[in-house]
């Protein structure tokens, strides 16, 4: 497969502790500030969503996303946890993120959760996608800024 050929598919559970293994730094840091264990974290992400991707990057893992929430609820928690490789097809990257969105924002009215307030790469991808950014404030072990988005 040609080195950046971007593929998504629905996620599997041995993406989760491939993706374990192969987090970015600032991806790490950011689990890891909120007192979670990467492994079971994104285990639990995995778990619980409604809707489960993976994007593979020449044929590796490169990022996994979903949605978490009630299924009743109109409120969706969505995730996103990356390895490098994503930082070799960003334009191709953001325009498959918008569709994700996209596609979770027909599951629910209101998309929110927190993103580390010092992950400035994470931070402007949020922005870049449409979503508004609240102020940081102590969450975990770290600071945080509540991130969130309304049909």
């Amino acid at each position: 497969m040609a080195a950046n050929i971007v593929e998504v598919r629905t996620s599997a559970i041995s993406d989760v502790f491939q993706l374990a293994a192969s987090l970015r730094e600032a991806d790490l840091s950011e689990v890891c500030s909120l007192g979670l264990d990467p492994r079971r974290a994104i285990r639990e992400n995995y778990r619980n969503a409604m809707l489960r991707q993976s994007y593979l990057v020449g044929g590796e893992l490169a990022a996994m996303s979903g949605l978490c929430g009630s299924m009743l609820g109109d409120i969706g928690y969505p995730y996103l946890l990356t390895t490098k490789l994503v930082e070799r097809v960003p334009v191709t990257f953001v325009r498959l993120a918008r569709e994700g969105i996209k596609q979770m924002l027909r599951h629910k009215l209101r998309l929110e959760g927190h993103v580390a307030a010092d992950y400035l790469g994470a931070c402007r991808l949020l922005e870049v996608l449409g979503f508004t950014l609240g102020q940081s404030e102590p969450l975990g072990n770290g600071q945080f800024r509540k991130f969130y988005m309304v049909q």
